[in-house]
């Protein structure tokens, strides 16, 4: 008996050691996947901001087309991928630019410009097991347009694009709202139409191009002479020509300069003379004809607000403000509002980066719109193939 009772003791004592190493074994499996979902996640991650430099370095390398005297394509690429954290060093970051492209929908395009971004990552923990640096490539392509192109003309920089029952006819420009877009009951010809976030189509149609994912579009500003100059050179807010101007029926000619305080326009028939009105304390129409050709209206602070109106409004086309119609510097966060009865409508730039934008007016000819947010509802753009904004330069966007 005590015999087997020491040999049960010894096998038991086996059985124990033998759980051992499979433990060991089931944890070294265990930190491998760990390991693994830690390193793919990275991997992923790097993979994105990888996208975003190809994305970046692609526009830059288009955008150089736009100067065909001094362009440098591949420079001008591979230094925006550098500023974005690859820098091209022949081996463990490889930039390389295609103009035209070697691949892809746009090969053999002299106007489009291909990156590829081949980019060496280490891992934190698979090298343990034996796995070395994962290269990663990731590619865009950006085309510039031609001739005739102004690149984007409807813009919404800070989130969304509202339409209803607008009718767009700009088969040369594009459509960005870096936010989300809503389409309804529309009709849009556009070279382009395109969100960051979602987009929602309900009973619209669209000859031309379709919605889609976008990157998200810069202020086009610094690119078009005459926003370029007022943002650079913003007018004086002194002396006043009126103070609290007050227009009830009333038919006559305003003259350019100062309005201080408050503009209240009712039942009025005016005509502006060419020339600069700055709005201190911005614009309250209602019912009123608005007729005016090279004017620019410049609102410093509080809202345009025009219900009801008629529009017979043309931005200048040449000299300092060329095709600046509506201008809101950036420290007006106000709303405006054109709500149309008629007219020729509106021909030239609307432009308030930190504001709302509310219309349902006609806009002819040219077309700039640049706002924080956009509502549109039965609008009519007409923007001919023949017509460039004056002073605008041509853009490149994401082709692929």
């Amino acid at each position: 008996m005590e015999l087997a009772s020491q040999l049960r003791g010894l096998r038991q004592e086996g059985e124990r050691g033998q759980v051992l190493p499979i433990v060991a074994l089931a944890l070294v499996v265990l930190l491998a996947a760990a390991a693994m979902a830690v390193d793919v996640g990275y991997l992923r991650y790097m993979q994105r901001v990888q996208q975003s430099a190809a994305d970046s370095a692609a526009i830059a390398g288009a955008n150089e087309l736009a100067y065909p005297a001094a362009n440098d394509v591949t420079s001008a690429a591979k230094a925006d991928a550098a500023t974005n954290g690859f820098t091209d060093d022949g081996s463990n970051i490889i930039v390389t630019v295609n103009n035209p492209p070697a691949s892809g929908a746009y090969a053999g395009n002299a106007s489009a410009v291909e990156v590829t971004v081949s980019a060496k990552h280490g891992m934190f923990f698979e090298r343990v097991l034996g796995v070395g640096a994962k290269f990663i490539t990731t590619r865009a392509v950006a085309v510039l347009g031609n001739a005739n192109t102004a690149g984007n003309c409807i813009y919404a920089l800070n989130n969304d694009i509202d339409m209803n029952s607008a009718t767009i006819n700009a088969p040369t420009c594009g459509i960005i709202s870096n936010g989300i877009m809503n389409l309804n009951s529309d009709n849009i010809t556009a070279a382009s139409i395109g969100a960051v976030g979602a987009i929602s189509v309900n009973s619209s149609t669209f000859p031309e191009a379709s919605p889609a994912t976008a990157i998200a579009a810069t202020d086009p500003c610094p690119t078009i002479a005459g926003c370029a100059y007022l943002t650079a050179n913003p007018p004086s807010a002194s002396p006043c020509l009126y103070s609290n101007l007050s227009l009830n029926s009333w038919t006559g000619t305003l003259s350019p300069g100062v309005y201080c305080q408050s503009v209240n326009m009712n039942s009025s028939n005016v005509t502006f003379q060419p020339g600069l009105y700055v709005f201190t304390n911005g614009v309250s129409a209602n019912s009123t004809t608005m007729t005016g050709n090279g004017v620019t209206f410049y609102i410093m602070a509080s809202s345009f607000n025009a219900n009801s109106c008629t529009f017979n409004l043309t931005a200048p086309s040449s000299g300092n403000n060329a095709g600046i119609l509506l201008f809101q510097p950036t420290s007006n966060v106000s709303s405006a509002n054109l709500n149309s009865s008629g007219g020729t409508g509106v021909q030239g730039a609307i432009y308030m980066p930190k504001g709302t934008l509310t219309t349902n007016s006609t806009f002819d000819t040219w077309l700039l719109i640049v706002a924080g947010i956009i509502h549109m509802n039965s609008s009519t753009v007409t923007v001919p193939a023949s017509s460039r904004f004056p002073g605008s330069a041509r853009h490149g966007y994401l082709g692929e």
